[in-house]
């Protein structure tokens, strides 16, 4: 088997993207924070990122969460001068910021640092199987890919679920199953979770993409990661699952 990349990406049913650039009805949008600010909107698309504890280096880490700490305090400042709505300006700054963040981020994880338990494939199978878990009934999983130290996946929360609850819940069950399988007790992964709403067509099909080519840009064996899209991409491009 090796990498494949699909040349045609259909969208999914209903497909609903979202620029924050936009003025969007304040009724349907909302802005989710924890560790950062998350963008939300009902029936959207998300590529959502979580990687393994020791995934970046502890000093490397301290930094990053610093940044964010200063642009939480910014955002939350910004908010509260124009009753609780971004400018504009600041909502372009901030997504300026975090496609710079995002890319550093995917530039360490690709390094392979840390223990890299998902290079194994029976660690990863334990994680395609969570990521399954809630298919159909909590969530619409279109695209993943499990690398060695972390996952990306592209997926839709169906209606009255929250994004957040689907990654604490896919981070919890794989854990315990890790742990289990390993002997190891302790935190498996990292608390934050990274994400981008998916803002278009074009985006999406990048977004699909992107987790094609993760495995080829980070030069890894089909062995040690694991790539998969939902049927519509691959019936789309006449492929089958053992194909």
């Amino acid at each position: 088997m090796t990498w494949r990349i699909p040349s045609q990406i259909p969208l999914p049913k209903d497909f609903r993207g979202f620029d924050p650039r936009s003025s969007a009805p304040q009724a349907e949008f909302h802005s989710y924070e924890r560790h950062l600010p998350h963008w939300r909107v009902p029936g959207a698309c998300y590529l959502t990122t979580f990687r393994l504890n020791d995934s970046i280096p502890a000093d490397i880490l301290k930094e990053m969460r610093s940044q964010m700490k200063v642009w939480k305090r910014r955002l939350l400042e910004a908010a509260a001068k124009h009753e609780g709505r971004l400018p504009v300006e600041e909502r372009l700054a901030w997504e300026e910021f975090q496609r710079g963040h995002l890319l550093k981020l995917d530039s360490l994880l690709d390094e392979g640092l840390g223990e890299c338990l998902l290079r194994a494939e029976s660690p990863r199978r334990i994680v395609g199987v969570t990521l399954h878990h809630f298919e159909g009934r909590r969530c619409e999983m279109m695209a993943f890919v499990i690398m060695p130290n972390h996952v990306h996946a592209l997926c839709r929360p169906l209606a009255g679920q929250e994004l957040e609850m689907l990654a604490g819940s896919w981070k919890r069950h794989s854990s315990e199953a890790l742990n289990r399988v390993t002997g190891k007790r302790g935190r498996v992964w990292q608390q934050e979770t990274f994400d981008r709403i998916i803002r278009d067509a074009d985006h999406f099909r990048q977004a699909v993409r992107y987790i094609a080519k993760n495995p080829i840009q980070a030069r890894l064996r089909p062995e040690e990661a694991t790539v998969w899209f939902n049927d519509a991409i691959m019936d789309a491009n006449g492929w089958t699952s053992g194909s």
